[in-house]
């Protein structure tokens, strides 16, 4: 049997085949137009993405023998439906500020508490309930012929099965879930005036919401017995996919967002820990097991920012060399730190432990001696000083991450990988592939098919890892001095 791992990200999506031993077979990725930071996105552009990924994904296997594909998605932006499950709007980015007002009117009418107490997360207009009431009073078509709120996996999940129906983890990012009691809460949604009924049935993750509507299985050359399973938030399917399944263990995945989840035993019920903005997911691998989210909202959209904006000139030679813009960039960066310091907070202070959403971002620490290079590696710098400031704030609350395993576009930079285990002061083991999201996806689905008895067993077949890279003393003063200075500038513009 081959499984499919569908994953859709915020600037682009794939669909990657493996087969039941966990092998790779084929990866199919297309990339969205939307510009990097881009406030709203098309969903039927979307659609269409995942479609053509799905489709020549299929055209180069044995599609006969897929039993089911398997989704996971960013969380929080949505598609408000008609009945008849067409877009009623773009889909408003997490990223984008409409919300805030939204957010303000329903802590004061049920207390910040209680919405901590309740959905583990404190409230934000990045979640999705505060731009469903926004979307509601704002824009006419939805508040007229809205039939569900869908998130992102979902709606992909619904418009190949004809099935709402959403995974617990994803649904812990539309600030309507109650975590302790798995289920949308109907206080909240009483206190915001919006009917439960508007949004998708929450369902364990690796859940089978259906088979895949015939006429389009068909379409996309796959067998009607097709089954749509519903993964995981992105991050918890890159945790499953990078073997990441007990309790202090952990994985960096470097995607549009960069995020470190860590695994844990139990609800964390400090008020200071959710105010901090960390949250508990529950984790596909045991009842009592959750994760947290220790992110930045620019994480690697910062480097496809910077390669847009700084080195599009390198664009001509890399189509020549048949490799990315990164690559050239990465040959080229400097070998040592410099005086260049990059906080981050291009897309305002999106994350963890703060969110800011008009904090600023900075390059500063330059010369005439500073070049490209410099302030390319000050990039990578900046956002791994940003992660080694999340992991001091999850110590605080006893989460301990004593190791690393690396996914995403990050894990394939040696200079990144390196920097981080020079600044993070711990080993960082890459996965071979740089698909754990999409083999998260398959390792649930084939669990959940039966063809693996648990998820540790599927790990030991689908989890392939690299060459662990070591924390040297070579900059450790250098990073060291120059963290407390990043912490510094970061404090002076958080609130300028």
């Amino acid at each position: 049997m081959i499984f499919l791992g569908l994953d859709v990200g915020s600037s682009g999506c794939k669909c990657v085949a493996f087969s039941e031993e966990g092998k790779f077979i084929y990866k199919c990725y297309k990339e969205y137009t939307t510009r990097a930071g881009q406030a709203d996105m098309n969903p039927n552009e979307m659609f269409a993405s995942v479609l053509e990924v799905i489709k020549g994904c299929a055209a180069n296997i044995k599609a006969d023998e897929v039993g089911a594909i398997s989704i996971t998605s960013f969380g929080e932006s949505f598609v408000p439906v008609d009945k008849n499950g067409n877009a009623l709007s773009d889909i408003i980015m997490y990223t984008d500020k409409r919300g805030l007002a939204e957010t303000e009117r329903l802590t004061e009418k049920l207390g910040k508490d209680k919405i901590m107490q309740i959905t583990c997360d404190k409230p934000d207009a990045m979640y999705s309930l505060p731009k469903v009431i926004w979307s509601m009073e704002n824009i006419p078509a939805v508040r007229e012929n809205v039939w569900k709120f869908l998130l992102i996996g979902d709606y992909i999940a619904f418009k190949l099965s004809g099935e709402a129906k959403i995974n617990y983890s994803l649904a812990c990012r539309s600030l309507t879930f109650d975590v302790e009691k798995r289920c949308i809460s109907k206080e909240i949604l009483d206190a915001a005036g919006i009917s439960p009924d508007l949004f998708s049935t929450p369902v364990p993750c690796g859940s089978v919401v259906g088979d895949m509507l015939p006429m389009l299985a068909k379409e996309l050359g796959l067998p009607t017995t097709t089954k749509v399973v519903i993964s995981a938030h992105d991050q918890v399917a890159a945790a499953l996919g990078a073997g990441v399944l007990h309790e202090g263990e952990a994985v960096d995945g470097t995607g549009s967002v960069e995020c470190i989840t860590p695994v844990f035993k139990g609800i964390v019920r400090n008020p200071e820990f959710t105010n901090n903005n960390f949250v508990c997911v529950p984790h596909p691998a045991g009842e009592d097991l959750y994760a947290t989210y220790a992110f930045n909202f620019a994480g690697g959209v910062s480097l496809k920012w910077f390669r847009d904006c700084f080195a599009s000139n390198l664009k001509p030679e890399a189509a020549q060399r048949g490799v990315s813009v990164y690559r050239i960039l990465d040959e080229n960066c400097a070998t040592e730190p410099s005086s260049v310091i990059v906080v981050p907070h291009f897309m305002g202070a999106g994350g963890t432990p703060d969110l800011v959403a008009n904090a600023k971002g900075t390059i500063t620490g330059l010369d005439m001696a500073k070049g490209l290079p410099d302030i390319y590696r000050g990039f990578m710098e900046g956002l791994t000083f940003e992660m080694a400031y999340n992991l001091e704030a999850l110590e605080k609350f006893g989460i301990k991450v004593d190791n690393l395993k690396a996914t995403g576009g990050g894990a394939t930079s040696p200079i990144w990988l390196k920097i981080k285990s020079d600044i993070l002061k711990r080993p960082i083991t890459p996965l071979v592939t740089d698909e754990a999201g999409a083999a998260g996806c398959a390792m649930l689905a084939a669990v959940t098919l039966g063809k693996y008895k648990n998820l540790e067993e599927a790990a030991s077949k689908f989890v392939v890892y690299g060459e662990t890279v070591y924390p040297e003393d070579k900059f450790a003063n250098i990073y060291a001095e120059k963290y407390e200075k990043y912490k510094k500038v970061r404090s002076a513009l958080l609130y300028l």
